[in-house]
């Protein structure tokens, strides 16, 4: 079975997250991956994990290939076929998670599959089938490594890039939002009153337009961006309190605390405009930012895109991502490759078919620059 044959297979499966706890794509993960390699299953909540192993020495380097199974959650109206009936037209293979990440989680596992025949490597090539990305990865991937005590020296993630090495990632900030104004009769507006809605919808505009000027050359600014909002009791009362959830996606210049004092800031500004009201913020980091863009595995990788005739161009945007869970171990050569995706957790998301078999190759390519290089290469890459 080809890649992307078992793209389509995997995307066949009802993975929907919520609920994440489907267990016929891990199983069938699971038995493909047995045939060749050894395989151990890691539960939490009943979302499954797979971790198949390679061995080819008790000795370094260890490579990782991670990529999740689970999907955001799909409906079939305005799809112009099924979402689990996988359809390729025009070079597009559509389904939920072609792109979000299927099509490269195949590609992993194929790659996978080909080193497994190879001879002449060493060290240790892990591959991590997980759940749980799409809501948050603690009952997948941090559930696997809390589990298997497993530090790789190298990880790629098949996380749709569009060829892109993406060496990093933003952190995310959640804010909790609950300003208190004044409860009133909605008939008697035309008095002095504080409006909890009023003082949270223009709040609502002036985070979006928030630049903490921390943009780099391939990491997007800090965004906040207003997620929820929630307000009012009746019809015919302006309500005492609204509530707000900013969730923001920061680089490593700005911290919890930056965000903090920026919000802050602005409630004091919007008090000179509304007349003194309270409010609760509670302010907190959900996961860390981070860039590693000059790591030996980064290096590795160029040099591969050149031999296979791509041009290798770096990137650190998007959202979060499992990566941040091996940086969080003192993993420093994690490096996130994948293939062309369009309208990932849209109607009819599609990953380019082509672009699957291109992934494979650089993924085969990796492992055997890694596996191959024996002590010599694994020394150096320890100090970047």
């Amino acid at each position: 079975m080809d890649a992307i044959e078992l793209a389509c297979k995997l995307i066949e499966f009802d993975t929907s997250n919520p609920p994440g706890n489907q267990r016929e794509c891990a199983d069938y993960i699971a038995d493909y991956l047995k045939s060749f390699s050894n395989v151990r299953i890691y539960e939490k909540d009943g979302v499954r994990n797979v971790l198949a192993e390679l061995t080819f020495s008790r000795g370094e380097p260890t490579l990782a290939f991670n990529g999740h199974w689970d999907t955001v959650p799909w409906s079939p109206e305005a799809w112009v076929t099924h979402p689990l009936k996988p359809v390729i037209h025009g070079g597009w293979l559509y389904g939920r998670g072609a792109a979000d990440m299927k099509g490269g989680l195949a590609a992993l596992i194929s790659a996978f599959e080909d080193v497994s025949g190879l001879e002449g490597l060493e060290g240790k090539l892990f591959l991590m089938a997980v759940g749980d990305e799409e809501t948050g990865g603690f009952k997948g991937t941090r559930h696997l490594l809390s589990r298997t005590g497993l530090r790789p020296d190298y990880v790629l993630i098949g996380e749709t890039t569009d060829l892109l090495l993406k060496v990093g990632r933003r952190g995310i900030i959640q804010a909790k939002l609950k300003v208190y104004g004044d409860e009133m009769h909605s008939s008697r507006v035309y008095l002095s009153y504080v409006s909890s809605i009023e003082i949270c919808s223009e709040l609502t505009l002036l985070v979006k337009r928030l630049d903490p000027g921390d943009a780099g050359d391939i990491m997007p600014r800090t965004t906040f961006a207003v997620t929820i909002f929630e307000a009012g009791v009746k019809e015919n009362v302006v309500p005492r309190v609204a509530n707000m959830h900013i969730d923001i996606r920061n680089t490593p210049k700005v911290s919890s605390r930056d965000v903090e004092a920026l919000l802050k800031r602005e409630l004091e500004r919007l008090k000179e405009k509304y007349g003194e009201f309270k409010y609760e913020l509670d302010v907190r980091e959900a996961a860390k930012p981070y860039i590693i863009r000059d790591s030996y595995f980064v290096r590795v990788l160029e040099d591969i895109y050149r031999k296979l005739g791509l041009t290798p161009t770096h990137d650190a945007g998007g959202g979060a991502s499992d990566g941040r869970f091996f940086v969080e171990e003192g993993v420093r050569n994690v490096v996130e490759v994948g293939p062309i995706g369009k309208n990932i957790h849209g109607i009819n998301e599609k990953v380019e078919a082509e672009s699957i078999l291109q992934t494979q190759r650089i993924y085969r390519e990796a492992a055997i620059a890694i596996l191959r290089s024996g002590g010599t290469d694994f020394a150096r890459k320890s100090c970047t």
